[in-house]
This record gives C-alpha cells, sequence and structure tokens, in this order.
C-alpha cells in the first residue's frame, strides 16, 4: 500500500492549554499508513495522535493533512450536543482514494452526551454523534469516491475517539476490514458488544491511569470495538511530559487511585440501571449517579450556575464525597469551580491530556524498540 522515501514530513500539535507546539517528525507522507492494516504500526500511531491532538485547531489541522497530500479538506463544526466536529479530507495515492476522518474531542455541550450512556448496545452519546458523521462523511464519499472503494483512516482523541471507534466499526461492517485503519486515543468504552475481537484494524491506544478511558464500566459489560494497546508502565513518561510542555505532571503515575475510584461507582451504580435511576440524598434534593455527572457536565461545558455549585458543596457529605474527592484531586475544589478553563486542572485531567498521550507514546515506542523515522520533540515553542 506504501513505498519508502526519505523525505520527512513535520507535523505539529497543540500542548494543552500553553501557547506553545512541539514538532514530531516522521517519514514522507506517503509511507505512513502500514501495507497491513491489523498490524500496529509505530508510524501510524504518530501521524493518528498529531492529527487527532491537532483536531480542535481547523488551521493546524488543515496544515498537517496538507502535509500528509491530503487535499478537499471539510470541516465541520459541531452544533449540538449528540452531534461532533470532524474534518474529511481525501488524497489519491497509487490509483486508489484515501479518505481520511479527524473526530474532535469534547467541546461545550457535548459534555452531557458524554454522560448519556442509554441502553442500548452502544452508549447513546456516542453512538448518535456516530450517526452525525456517519452521514456527513456518506456526503463527502458520494461527491468524491465515485467508483471507487476507498481506505478509511480514522482517528480522534477522547470523544472523537469513542466516536472514532463506533464509525469505524460501522465502515469496517460496510467496506470490509481491510479498507479501514483506525488509531484512537483515550477512548472510554463504547458498546457492550460481544464481537468486539473481530474488528482487528482498529487499535484504540489508552492509559490506565486515565479514568475517562475505563467508563462505562467493565463490570457494567462496555469495552471497546477492535484492539486495545496499552500505554501505561513502559518506561518515564513524566519525564517526557516535562519536556514536551516544560509543565509538571500532575495526574496519576499509578493506577491504584482510579481502581479504587473504581469500585466506589461500582458500589454506588452496579449497573446502568442504577446509574440513572438510584437516587442518594445530596443536600435537599436527591439525585441518580447520571444526576450528578449532568452537574459535572454543568461545570465542564461552563453551564455552572449557583444551583450546581451548590451540588459540589452539599455532596462534600453525601454518599458522593468520594467522587468529589477524586474529581478534585490535585487542586482545590474552589479553584476547579472558578476555574475559567473548559476543563480545569487537576490529576484527572492531566491523566487525560494530550501532552500526557504524546509522552506515554513516545516511551511505548522506544520501549518497544520500533523503527520510528526518530521523532524530535522542538520542546515548548512559540505558536506560529
Amino acid at each position: 500500500m506504501t513505498v519508502k522515501s526519505k523525505e520527512q514530513v513535520c507535523l505539529r500539535y497543540p500542548v494543552a492549554e500553553l501557547p506553545r507546539r512541539t514538532e514530531l517528525c516522521m517519514i514522507e507522507s506517503d509511507a505512513f499508513l502500514p501495507r497491513d492494516p491489523t498490524m500496529f504500526s509505530p508510524v501510524t500511531a504518530q501521524v493518528a495522535a498529531a492529527l487527532s491532538m491537532s483536531a480542535e485547531d481547523e488551521a493546524l489541522l488543515t496544515q498537517n493533512l496538507k502535509s500528509l497530500g491530503y487535499t478537499d479538506i471539510l470541516s465541520l463544526k459541531a452544533s449540538g450536543g449528540d452531534k461532533i466536529g470532524m474534518t474529511v479530507a481525501s488524497r489519491l495515492h497509487n490509483e486508489e482514494l484515501h479518505i481520511a476522518v479527524v473526530l474532535q474531542g469534547t467541546s461545550g455541550d457535548e459534555w452531557y452526551s458524554n454522560f448519556d450512556i442509554g441502553y442500548t448496545a452502544e452508549h447513546s452519546g456516542f453512538a448518535k454523534a456516530a450517526d452525525y458523521a456517519e452521514l456527513k462523511l456518506g456526503d463527502y464519499v458520494f461527491t468524491h469516491a465515485i467508483g471507487r472503494d476507498p481506505l478509511f483512516f480514522l482517528t480522534g482523541y477522547s470523544r472523537g475517539g469513542a466516536v472514532a471507534n463506533i464509525l469505524s466499526k460501522r465502515l469496517c461492517d460496510r467496506y470490509g476490514l481491510e479498507q479501514v485503519c483506525a488509531y484512537t486515543f483515550a477512548s472510554p468504552a463504547t458498546t457492550i458488544s460481544r464481537r468486539t475481537n473481530r474488528y482487528g484494524t482498529i487499535f484504540n491506544l489508552v492509559r490506565a491511569e486515565d479514568f475517562f478511558t475505563r467508563v462505562p464500566l467493565r463490570n457494567w459489560g462496555y469495552t471497546r470495538y477492535g484492539k486495545t494497546v496499552s500505554l501505561s508502565g513502559h518506561g518515564d513518561m513524566t519525564a517526557r511530559y516535562r519536556a514536551i510542555t516544560g509543565d509538571d505532571y500532575i495526574g496519576f503515575t499509578r493506577q491504584t487511585a482510579v481502581e479504587n475510584f473504581l469500585l466506589t461507582l461500582q458500589r454506588l451504580s452496579p449497573n446502568v440501571h442504577a446509574y440513572y435511576e438510584r437516587r442518594r440524598t445530596v443536600g435537599e434534593s436527591k439525585l441518580s449517579l447520571y444526576e450528578f455527572m449532568r452537574a459535572v457536565a454543568d461545570m465542564l461545558s461552563q453551564n455552572l450556575d449557583d444551583r450546581t455549585a451548590d451540588v459540589f458543596v452539599t455532596a462534600i457529605t453525601s454518599d458522593y464525597a468520594d467522587m468529589i474527592s477524586f474529581l478534585s484531586s490535585g487542586a482545590d475544589l474552589g479553584d476547579i469551580l472558578s476555574s475559567t478553563l473548559a476543563v480545569p486542572k487537576c490529576s484527572v485531567a492531566d491523566s487525560h491530556c494530550p501532552a500526557a498521550y504524546m509522552a506515554a507514546l513516545d516511551v511505548f515506542l522506544e520501549e518497544q524498540g520500533a523503527e520510528l523515522a526518530h521523532p524530535r520533540h522542538s520542546g515548548a515553542a512559540e505558536m506560529m
């Protein structure tokens, strides 16, 4: 499918909230897709990481895609809680039509969708967003792939990773496994299907220290389509994080805190029905875990009002006290509630952030002794 070349291409991605970027160099654009999409490719993983991490910066993502030889770039912004921002692009390579699909992470009211699990075989919020993405991708394919069966390359981070996971499964079902190559990052669980292993061209790169990749709970039956690649326990990612960002990593370095909290969640809600229906006293109200998470969504979508703030204050002495303690780890609750950041700085957020994944991916690939194109991070370079 690909031909090696000595020419190199440099992709850029943002680093958290900082006004800086780092650089990632890899081999020439023709060589980043694997000949066999069922085999994990380090270079493909690096390219997918850079694309998914730059998904919310339209100009930067467009530049990255053009560097890889893609044209006809279409960017769509999310316009509702159950939708998703996405970018689609295409290129011709050896008479094959390649279509890249990059799904964005969570923004604004999409946080409510993230916590809407539902009772069907797939996470309701992510599946509805995949419906939207599938419709838009279908329109693009209709106008760009007349008489051709495209090769699809999909990636996404966090919510974008979850939607990419579901959308990739649907494309595999429609076009065949050999026509789909997908690498997701930090994806939550997406499905209770028992036939997930057959989707061997979907790779999900996750960190066990990242709470968001552990929900919905495995004890509820949730998993992801395709193969899971763990980026945990492969070297000192904290040193690499510091080299990339210039900041100290305040996220979890061990799984223990997350594992203990997952047990707490299991006690609060042993199944999805309890998640929606089992209510516990919080101040003068009774809230199910779902209703409590909607209050968290109020904060993360910056719709926090006095009523929602009261929920967090009174929850400190409720059955949700352990949740408050865990979600505010590494920070002061007051600082979190008053933060102007979309995702306030804390241990849970830092464990999930793009820079943590880039650092973990680097040390993972180095430990594997992969034949890389010698990635080079320029450190905290000013934005261009």
